[in-house]
């Protein structure tokens, strides 16, 4: 009997656990995370052959920056020299010196001095580079913010509704891109004339917003990603189908709509060829350059054309550099989404 009892006392002491403190238990968490922090932070060792291939991976990415940002030095260099200063060192080392004093004076001509003649016999005006400005920004704002909204109204009903002719309004969207603009222009042209809208904003936009393939393909894979729970969640509430698309699903796509914005954007203020033929009276930046390019070969002013294309991407470099983590990381999601 006393042995039963000293065996069963036994038996309990060897499934006893001791009793740990909190101090101790505080103590492992932090010497487990430091131990995993040394093992982050810890060089990884590689082969010969790997460190090789990495340096050489390296060099090419530092040469390929190089030759990006190249053009760009060499352009704001050589924007501060006066006409004389250019040809001289363009003859004697292809443009490539700083120049000995930074005149300002190209950039004044760029602004104020450079100006387009627009018009036809009484209604014949000058514009300087600042009224483009104003034009271009006038111009991009209005399309990008209907290129957008168009975009996002179109593929949001494909994305989340099943009608009759679903696919193939799909599919003439996709047949869009295929065509070339070259092969679109006379009908168009014609179509604006016909119409009254030659010469005006409203013009520019039916011929604008009637490309948004892209927009459409970037905002279909995304309103597809999205839950359909918080829209059932107001349809309940009594939120009609409108209500769901402008109160939920648009804030809900803010990102993705502000990357096609910028990228619409960027995409409107370079271009020239639409607002020359179809905008006269009011050109852009990027017409004003077009314009500036074909006097340049007459003067071989070209310190003053290189001032000018400084100031005139010089919003879109900016915009660019302050969102392109939005641009890059929504188009990926739209494409793999997609």
């Amino acid at each position: 009997m006393e042995t039963n009892v000293m065996e069963s006392n036994v038996a309990d002491v060897g499934t006893m656990t001791p009793e740990v403190s909190e101090s101790e238990i505080i103590e492992s968490k932090l010497v487990g995370k430091k131990l995993k922090k040394q093992k982050e932070n810890s060089p990884v060792k590689r082969s010969t052959g790997q460190k090789v291939a990495l340096w050489i991976v390296c060099a090419i990415f530092i040469l390929y920056s190089v030759s990006l940002l190249f053009p760009f030095a060499w352009l704001l260099f050589n924007s501060f020299k006066t006409r004389q200063d250019f040809l001289t060192s363009a003859v004697a080392n292809g443009g490539m010196s700083i120049p000995a004093i930074f005149d300002p004076h190209n950039y004044y001509e760029a602004l104020i001095g450079f100006k387009l003649t627009v018009g036809s016999g009484s209604a014949v005006k000058e514009v300087n580079l600042l009224q483009m400005f104003l034009n271009s920004i006038i111009l991009t704002a209005t399309t990008t913010f209907l290129e957008v909204f168009f975009s996002a109204c179109t593929a949001y009903v494909l994305a989340k509704y099943n009608f009759p002719g679903k696919k193939i309004i799909f599919g003439m969207v996709l047949a869009s891109m295929v065509i070339p603009v070259v092969g679109t222009l006379p009908v168009m042209y014609d179509f604006i004339g016909s119409i009254g809208l030659m010469d005006t904003l409203p013009g520019v936009w039916i011929v604008y917003v009637g490309g948004f393939a892209f927009g459409f393909l970037l905002l279909n894979g995304h309103f597809k990603s999205l839950s359909w729970t918080y829209a059932e969640a107001a349809q309940i509430d009594g939120a009609t189908s409108f209500g769901v698309f402008f109160k939920i699903m648009i804030p809900l796509s803010m990102p993705a709509l502000i990357s096609l914005a910028i990228i619409t954007a960027i995409d409107y203020w370079n271009n020239f060829g639409t607002p020359k033929i179809y905008l006269p009276s009011m050109p852009t930046v990027a017409v004003g350059l077009d314009s500036l390019m074909i006097e340049i070969e007459k003067t071989s002013d070209y310190p003053l054309m290189f001032a000018c294309v400084l100031v005139a991407i010089a919003p879109i470099v900016a915009i660019f550099c302050c969102f392109q983590k939005v641009i890059i990381s929504n188009m990926v999601a739209g494409g793999i989404k997609g």
